[in-house]
Parts: C-alpha cells; sequence; structure tokens
C-alpha cells in the first residue's frame, strides 16, 4: 500500500490516543520506520501489522478499529491534495459510487503501483443502494463500511450498512447494502 494509507492510520492513532500510544503500536508490530512517505509503495503486511498491533495495544476489536480508520480516511483524503476528486466525483452516493474506480484510475495517474479495489453498483433504488467490492487484499470489509459512512457523512446523508455477502469460498466479492435513513 501507499505511504499515504500508513500516514492516515498514523494521523487517526496519534489524535486519537496520543504520540506515545502510536510509538506503543509501532513497536508491538515491529515497524520501526519514523514516518511514511505518501508517495512511496510499502509492503502491506506493514499496514495490516501495525492494525492488529492497534487493536491489541487499545485492547480494541480490529473490525471496529477498520471501521473508525474507513470513516478517517474520508475526512482524511479530504484535507488532501486530493480532495477535488472527491469534489468532482458528485454531489451524493448515488453519483459518487459508480464513480469510485474512476476516482482510483485517476489516482493511479500519481500513483503508478497502485492496485485499486474495484467497486460495482448492483442496484440503486431511492431506498438503498447494494453495492459490490472485490480486493486481492483480505479482511478489509470492515473498512469500506466505515469509508462508506465516511462518504455519507461527506454529503450529509444519514445510512444503515449491511455487510450481507461475504467474499469466500461460495462468492467472488463482498456485497454491501447501503440503506437511507430518513432523518
Amino acid at each position: 500500500m501507499y505511504g499515504m494509507v500508513n500516514r492516515a492510520l498514523q494521523e487517526l492513532l496519534v489524535k486519537e490516543h496520543g504520540e506515545s500510544t502510536w510509538h506503543r503500536i509501532k513497536e508491538e508490530a515491529g515497524v520501526d520506520l519514523e514516518e511514511f512517505s505518501s508517495m512511496a509503495s510499502y509492503d502491506d503486511k506493514i499496514t495490516y501489522d501495525l492494525a492488529i498491533a492497534a487493536s491489541k495495544v487499545l485492547e480494541a476489536p480490529l473490525d471496529q478499529l477498520l471501521d473508525a480508520f474507513g470513516r478517517y480516511w474520508v475526512e482524511f483524503a479530504q484535507a488532501s491534495s486530493y480532495a477535488i476528486l472527491l469534489e468532482q466525483a458528485g454531489k451524493d452516493l448515488h453519483e459518487i459510487l459508480p464513480m469510485l474506480n474512476e476516482l482510483h484510475t485517476r489516482l493511479a495517474l500519481s500513483f503508478p503501483e497502485l492496485q485499486p479495489p474495484s467497486f460495482e453498483v448492483l442496484e440503486d433504488t431511492p431506498e438503498h443502494i447494494l453495492l459490490q467490492y472485490d480486493t486481492f487484499r483480505p479482511a478489509l470489509a470492515p473498512f469500506v463500511v466505515g469509508l462508506l459512512h465516511g462518504l455519507a457523512g461527506m454529503v450529509g446523508t444519514p445510512i444503515e450498512v449491511d455487510h450481507v455477502q461475504a467474499k469466500g469460498d461460495e462468492h467472488d466479492a463482498d456485497v454491501f447494502k447501503i440503506r437511507f435513513v430518513s432523518a
């Protein structure tokens, strides 16, 4: 993964738990890097090790941590130089979700080693969206749930998300049902 992912995770953990906790997490993960270069590519193992170590140090379920990171990722992206891509993706989830692959295609211009997930809107109604998510990286469904909540928050739309199909032996991809909640 690119360093901006690790930088975002570091920023979230420092913001929520302090610099000393971040150092304990890095030590637990066996990561001795002082900082991550946003444009550099790092082994996925580093990101996974940091997330697992954070779960252990914070005594928080990994799924809960990944959900929080997904929510934070949108905030982090909005504060980055790539915020314009999010702004151009659309004004609501009906417009944004079908554009996620295009957004990753544009990011690949700056990040040539990018190996993005793929998203496909399977169903789009006024009440819900059924979204398929596929990646070769394991165990990131909770991150996607958080990401969906982050995107919904960005456009001021309350939602509920159900992980209705898990990638595994019987299924090629994860599927999420995003339900729009009346305010």
